[in-house]
C-alpha cells in the first residue's frame, strides 16, 4: 500500500548541483557566509512575486521566525504595547511578542481557521499598535479587510505570510513575513524574507540582520560604526543557492498544489496553498481510519492560549473552542497526486 506522508520537502537537483558547485569551489576561497548569492536570491525572489510585493525592498534571513523578529523590531513594538495576533496560529508568530514584553490580544478564529475579522476589531483600542494577520495554510480571507482597518486606524498591520507562497493575495502589509522552512511550498532548507513597504525600513533591516553593520560600507572600509543594536540573522549562500534552484520550480510547483486544491474543492473539502483542512467530530477515528490506509494526517498547530508562556486559558473563543477538537489537516504537496486526492477525498466522505 502507497504511504502519503502530510509533508514532504521539495529539493531540485538544480539546488544539490548548486549546492555541490559553491561547496567545490569554496575551497579555492569562494565565501559562503552572506555574499553574491543571497544578493541574486533576494533579487529572483522580488522579481518572480513583483506582482504580489514591493519587490525592491527584501531582506533574506536565516528563518521566518527571524524575520517576525525584525518586523516586530522594525514596526518598535515594545513592552505594554497591545499586539492583536490571531488565537490560532504556529507559536512562532507569537513568542517574538513575548520576548518584546507586548501585550498580546487574543482573536478568535473563523471556521476557515483564519482569525476573525470581527473579533478583531471589537479588540481594538486607543493602545493598539500592531495587527498581525496570518494566512493560515496559505488561505488569505480577511488581509484585504484587515489591510482597510490598519489604514483608517493609522496602526501597524504585520502580515505573516509563512503559509503564503503561491497564494493570489499577500505582501501587502507594511511588513511581511516569509518562511523558507524544509516542508514548506519554496524550501532554502531553512530561511526567510522580510519584505518592507518603506525603504528606510528595509534599510535598517538590513542593517539589523548582521549585528547592526551596513555591510557594504563594512566590505569597503574595513570597520564602520554601529548605531544599532542588531542580530545574527542573515543568510548563507549555502541557504540562497538551495532557494535559488527550487525558485527555478516554482511555476511548477505551484501549478501542481493548484490541481490539488481544486480536486479537494471537488470533494467538498477546504483546501488553500499549503494545505487542506477539514472539521470532524470524531477527529481521532478518522486520523486512525486513514493512517489504516496509508495517509498521514495531523493537528500541527495548535491554539496558543493554552501554553504558559502566553498566560494559559483565560477568555472564552466560541469558535476556537467550537473546533479545537475537530480541525485536522490533510497531505498536499508535490508528492501527491490528483489521484491520490481522489482517494482522500473518497475515504473522507466514506467516514462521515
Amino acid at each position: 500500500m502507497r504511504k502519503i506522508g502530510l509533508f514532504k520537502s521539495y529539493i531540485s537537483l538544480r539546488s544539490a548541483w548548486n549546492v555541490f558547485v559553491l561547496l567545490i569551489k569554496s575551497n579555492y576561497g569562494t565565501y559562503i557566509g552572506e555574499g553574491p548569492q543571497v544578493k541574486a536570491f533576494e533579487k529572483e525572489f522580488g522579481e518572480k512575486f513583483a506582482n504580489q510585493l514591493n519587490s525592491e525592498n527584501v531582506t533574506a534571513v536565516n528563518s521566518g521566525t527571524s524575520a517576525l523578529e525584525l518586523a516586530y523590531e522594525l514596526a518598535e513594538i515594545g513592552e505594554g504595547d497591545e499586539v492583536i495576533t490571531p488565537v490560532f496560529t504556529a507559536v512562532m508568530t507569537n513568542l517574538p511578542l513575548v520576548h518584546r514584553r507586548a501585550k498580546i490580544v487574543f482573536a478568535d478564529t473563523d471556521l476557515d481557521l483564519n482569525v476573525s475579522v470581527e473579533d478583531v476589531k471589537k479588540k481594538i483600542t486607543s493602545k493598539t499598535k500592531a495587527i498581525v494577520f496570518v494566512h493560515f495554510g496559505g488561505n488569505n480571507r480577511g488581509l484585504k479587510e484587515l489591510l482597510q482597518i490598519a489604514k483608517e486606524k493609522n496602526i501597524i498591520l504585520v502580515e505573516d505570510a509563512a503559509q503564503a507562497i503561491g497564494s493570489d493575495f499577500w505582501g501587502k502589509a507594511d511588513f511581511t513575513c516569509v518562511s523558507l522552512q524544509a516542508i514548506k511550498t519554496l524550501t532554502s532548507g531553512d530561511g526567510g524574507f522580510l519584505i518592507c513597504k518603506d525603504k528606510k525600513m528595509d534599510e535598517k533591516a538590513k542593517r539589523l540582520r548582521w549585528f547592526g553593520y551596513d555591510r557594504e560600507m563594512k566590505q569597503k572600509n574595513g570597520d564602520t560604526d554601529i548605531t544599532e543594536a542588531g542580530y545574527k540573522y542573515h543568510m548563507s549562500d549555502i541557504t540562497a543557492v538551495i532557494g535559488r534552484g527550487n525558485l527555478k520550480s516554482i511555476d511548477k510547483i505551484i501549478s501542481h498544489r493548484k490541481k490539488l486544491i481544486m480536486e479537494y474543492k471537488k470533494g467538498g473539502i477546504q483546501a488553500h496553498m499549503w494545505f487542506a483542512s477539514i472539521l470532524s467530530p470524531k477527529r481521532e477515528e478518522l486520523m486512525k481510519f486513514l493512517k489504516e490506509n496509508g495517509i498521514s494526517s495531523g493537528t500541527h498547530h495548535f491554539r496558543n492560549d493554552k501554553y504558559t508562556i502566553f498566560g494559559g486559558k483565560k477568555e472564552k473563543f466560541p469558535n476556537m473552542d467550537k473546533i479545537e477538537g475537530q480541525y485536522l489537516f490533510l497531505p498536499l504537496h508535490h508528492g501527491v497526486s490528483v489521484e491520490d486526492v481522489r482517494k482522500i477525498c473518497t475515504l473522507v466522505n466514506n467516514f462521515r
